[in-house]
């Protein structure tokens, strides 16, 4: 049986041990509050990538105010202000908007394809809009050291990568080197926004590129199209017949595509 002395000691160290945990509980607790932060303010950016990649509906199309521009000539400049969007009100005027089309070897349409699917701002694209996508993009050519996005400003361009290797940075500090295959550049398509980062190459680089104007009218053309789909279906539904066409509007702006296999394999649509 201990001593007195000896008791006190032990509950001391007790008490010791105590401290230390209650210290170290506080600081996982600071650290996991932090991290709920971090989750709640990348939700709220990928809330925004979402709202910006899913597309156009027909009454957000007639809210542009501004006309569209394509000329090809001026792909070829590397710095480009912000583009203006696609301002077509009906399916039949953006059916008429000709994109650009730049001849691609198989193998560099698969390399544009597969880094498209990838990429997580972009993976979600239909494979319609994928392939005007590689149908549009226009190549590009850097030699070593030279600046393809600088930290700060307003870009409007999109690469993907074919030949080379690029080295990103953030307030002067190497964040990666990328390769082949790679997109980088995506922001700037998916809403206007500076850039965040420099891209300079390490090597002479081949480059595929496509504008955000260009990206816009693919988007745009693809959710019109949904659009009068969604509408020609509501319509069709006896329980909806007696809403007006702004509801009906306002409906097919909210739905969304299931595609399923039934028993025999056969694809099955629902509309949720």
């Amino acid at each position: 049986m201990g001593t007195l002395r000896d008791l006190q000691y032990a509950l001391q160290e007790k008490i010791e041990e105590l401290r230390q945990r209650d210290a170290l509980i506080d600081e996982l607790e600071l650290e996991l509050d932090q991290k709920d932060e971090l989750i709640q303010r990348l939700q709220n950016e990928l809330d925004k990538y979402r709202s910006v990649i899913r597309p156009a509906t027909a009454q957000q199309v007639q809210a542009q105010q501004q006309s569209l521009v394509l000329q090809p000539d001026q792909h070829r400049s590397k710095r480009q202000a912000i583009s203006a969007e696609p301002t077509a009100c009906d399916i039949s005027d953006l059916c008429h908007v000709t994109l650009p089309f730049y001849p691609k070897s198989t193998q560099s349409k698969e390399l544009i394809k597969d880094a498209i699917l990838d990429n997580d701002f972009m993976k979600n694209l239909e494979l319609s809009q994928i392939q005007e996508i590689v149908d549009c993009m226009y190549p590009v050519d850097y030699g070593k050291d030279a600046c393809i996005i600088k930290e700060g400003d307003v870009g409007s361009l999109v690469f993907v990568m074919e030949e080379g290797k690029v080295e990103v940075t953030k307030e002067e500090m190497k964040l990666c080197t990328m390769g082949p295959g790679k997109v980088f550049g995506e922001l700037a398509i998916l809403y206007n926004c500076t850039r965040t980062a420099t891209v300079r190459t390490l090597t002479h680089v081949k480059l595929w590129a496509i504008d955000r104007q260009c990206f816009q009218t693919i988007m745009m053309r693809t959710g019109l199209i949904k659009h009068a789909e969604y509408m020609d279906f509501l319509k069709s539904v006896p329980t909806f017949q007696g809403l007006s066409e702004e509801t009906l509007s306002k409906l097919a702006d909210v739905m969304e595509e299931v595609m399923t296999f039934d028993l025999t394999k056969q694809p099955v649509r629902f509309f949720l």
